[in-house]
């Protein structure tokens, strides 16, 4: 994997294996149920093996919480990642823990509670009083089908957000203004939503809020991580005759002794 767009966030070239505690079959289960999907889907995808219910009505924030925790069962405790400077187009390594993006959600990463949408909340913006909740992926995918993206704000506005009343009495729909101001409470409300990175270049000393793609990233270790399980268990097989499921059912490190005396 190489690095994304300038001044964007993207995966890094695929590191060691950190043996971090994803069970081999659940990394191959979200990797073949993902591999055939894209953009909202894959991110679904990922999660389908794992136990996490209802995850199209999760929250993005929440839903990419999860994700996280799956980052951390295949890569371990610390993310990876690199971004292009917009200024002089250096590579700059970006390090930070994800304990520090999933901070806030308790339950994604103790898998304690049941995480769902927190529904609907009243927002009052002196113009209006509205009732708004924070947008899923199946919202995404709903405003996705418009097909253009006055279409699509639409869509997520009709299935998010509800005027419930105005001081005189109107039923004037919300303007520009009233949606950015009913976006902007729902962006404080769910943090995950649109994450940030505060990055500066070495090179040159230009800094810049990179934005991070949380499914690209989870989904680039994913495969990464698949692969070099495939190839850990064509080289057992071959070698000693085993079965997937047996050479699956092995611990990580019994796998790699296996593989050293090959």
């Amino acid at each position: 994997m190489g690095q994304s767009a300038a001044g964007v966030v993207g995966p890094p070239p695929p590191g060691p294996d950190t043996s971090a505690g994803l069970a081999a079959d659940a990394l191959l289960a979200a990797w073949e149920a993902a591999a055939s999907a894209a953009g909202h889907g894959r991110a679904l995808a990922l999660l389908a093996p794992l136990p996490a219910p209802r995850a199209a009505a999760l929250p993005l924030g929440r839903r990419d919480a999860l994700l996280l925790d799956l980052y951390r069962g295949v890569r371990g405790p610390w993310l990876d990642a690199l971004a292009e400077c917009p200024g002089c187009a250096a590579t700059v390594e970006i390090r930070l823990a994800v304990a520090e993006l999933v901070d806030g959600y308790p339950a994604a990463a103790s898998g304690s509670e049941p995480l769902g949408d927190p529904g609907p909340r009243d927002l009052d913006l002196g113009t209006a009083r509205v009732r708004a909740r924070c947008p899923a992926t199946a919202d995404l995918v709903a405003a996705a089908a418009a097909g253009t993206a006055d279409g699509a704000r639409d869509v997520l506005v009709a299935r998010c957000v509800e005027l419930v009343s105005r001081p005189d009495g109107s039923a004037r729909p919300l303007d520009d203004d009233e949606l950015d101001r009913v976006g902007r409470h729902l962006e404080r409300a769910d943090p995950l939503v649109d994450v940030r990175l505060d990055i500066r270049c070495d090179e040159c000393g230009h800094g810049w809020p990179a934005p991070l793609d949380v499914p690209a990233l989870v989904w680039a270790q994913v495969r990464a991580g698949a692969r070099r399980l495939l190839t850990e268990v064509d080289a057992l097989a071959r070698r000693y005759g085993w079965s997937q499921a047996e050479i699956l059912g092995l611990s990580e490190r019994r796998r790699r002794a296996y593989l050293d005396l090959t």
